[in-house]
């Protein structure tokens, strides 16, 4: 068991760490972005709204699709 903590906490297990929850964040984005396609257009832009108030949308104003 000394041997897997051994590469966790390594560089490269940390830097594989970090990476991972890069991917895992972006990969989150990306699966919100393609759902929200599916919405009606009034579910759209309620949902645009709302992640502006929270400033979670992005930059400048885009229409998805």
């Amino acid at each position: 068991m000394s041997a897997f903590w051994d590469v966790v906490l390594s560089p490269y297990g940390l830097a594989f760490y970090g990476a991972f929850w890069v991917f895992k964040i972006l990969a989150g984005a990306w699966m919100l972005r393609k759902a929200m396609l599916l919405l009606p257009v009034r579910a759209q832009t309620w949902t645009e709204d709302k992640l502006g108030r929270l400033k979670l949308r992005g930059r400048g104003p885009r229409r998805l699709g």
